[in-house]
């Protein structure tokens, strides 16, 4: 089967460049091509890119990785998702594909992609990868598009219902892991560490709203009020980004700075030992439930036997997997502290935690449950 997967935004909000992004740093995108192909699919990638000129073709691990100049940013001022070519509509129509994948509908371009698509007779599955501030707004502009595809792939109950609020077959929805994690390499390596220790993994964005990126920023608050009520905690932070210099300098100015680790990126070989040692995995920003359908650190935590921390205004709680906070530092302190202090109601995380992320998102489940939502629509 020839299959084009489509991540049609670049890479500026992350501050990396196509060179990064096709040989030195994981993502996603990169995951579901390398699977297919391994499986015996003819798979390329098509992304946009900052700094080239003309289309750039990389031969990949088993795929090929299409890199295409953005000509307009629409809506103007938007941080994400509004780049556009027709030459990515032309590349398909020569690549004609027996199928296409499109990450995130809430991208600007998504409507005349799928028209397009569409128009070719192509099948079109297109899968919900991330929250918008303009979800509800664009849900209903992008209503006639939505409807063009043949699947849509979203890992949140509330997206669920939002999509047939809009009246969309519910057969055409199916729920299904943002992405997926490989429960051989992520896995618990040693027991927690003897002193509390929080831990952040991800992207460092400049200040962000917590609920519609992560924002790691809300991090050091909460820290500085663990600390004033006596906990010792310590926070680990892995990732880069362009808001790390800023976080840094955050830390410093709050007197936290002897407090809080900065690694930088590390591979994901790396990462079981921190999450292992860590006594619970920040994923900062708003999250419906802690469970392994969303959110790639949330999985390789579970994975890893280590419960999850999310942020949650509305309905703040502990949950078997972890504990929602609202992000107020005085307010969210109280219910990490408790959580801190009584630590052994999350035991059975060590044990569900990774059951229950190998048997929903595990790179080699998800990627066969795949190519037989695929198979059902090629043929």
């Amino acid at each position: 089967m020839r299959i084009v997967y489509l991540l049609l935004h670049d890479f500026r909000y992350a501050s990396l460049t196509l060179q990064e992004f096709a040989h030195k740093r994981f993502h996603f995108a990169k995951e579901y091509a390398r699977r297919m192909s391994t499986l015996g699919h003819d798979v390329k990638l098509y992304v946009m890119a900052d700094g080239i000129q003309q289309r750039v073709v990389i031969h990949a691990d088993g795929y090929v990785i299409k890199a295409f100049k953005t000509s307009l940013r629409f809506p103007p001022f938007s941080r994400f998702g509004n780049d556009h070519s027709l030459e990515v509509l032309r590349e398909l129509k020569r690549d004609s594909p027996d199928l296409v994948h499109l990450h995130n509908y809430y991208l600007w371009n998504f409507p005349y992609v799928a028209a397009w698509v569409k128009r070719e007779g192509i099948p079109l599955v297109a899968q919900y990868h991330g929250t918008d501030p303009l979800r509800k707004l664009k849900g209903f502009a992008f209503q006639p598009a939505l409807r063009l595809c043949d699947r849509l792939l979203v890992p949140l109950p509330s997206e669920q219902g939002f999509l047939r609020c809009l009246g969309l077959p519910t057969s055409r929805v199916i729920r299904f892991p943002s992405t997926g994690v490989d429960t051989d390499e992520f896995r618990r390596t040693s027991p927690a560490g003897k002193e509390p220790s929080l831990i952040y993994v991800g992207r460092i964005p400049k200040l962000a709203n917590y609920r519609w990126e992560k924002a790691p920023q809300y991090l050091l608050p909460i820290l500085g009020a663990l600390r004033k009520l006596g906990v010792p905690a310590r926070m680990t932070i892995v990732g880069d980004g362009p808001g790390l210099v800023d976080l840094m300098k955050r830390s410093e100015e709050s007197g936290l700075r002897d407090a809080v680790d900065f690694t930088g990126s590390l591979g994901h070989r790396e990462l079981p030992a921190y999450y292992s040692r860590s006594w619970f995995t920040f994923v900062p920003f708003q999250i419906e439930e802690i469970g392994p359908y969303w959110d790639g650190a949330l999985q390789e935590s579970l994975a890893c036997g280590t419960p999850v921390i999310g942020f949650n205004n509305q309905n703040p709680g502990f949950q078997k997997m972890g504990i929602l906070v609202p992000t107020k530092g005085s307010e969210a302190a109280r219910l990490i502290a408790s959580a801190l202090r009584n630590r052994s109601q999350f035991s059975r995380v060590d044990c569900e935690g990774p059951l229950l992320t190998r048997s929903i998102c595990d790179w080699s489940i998800l990627t066969r449950r795949l190519e037989m939502v695929y198979e059902a629509l090629a043929n």
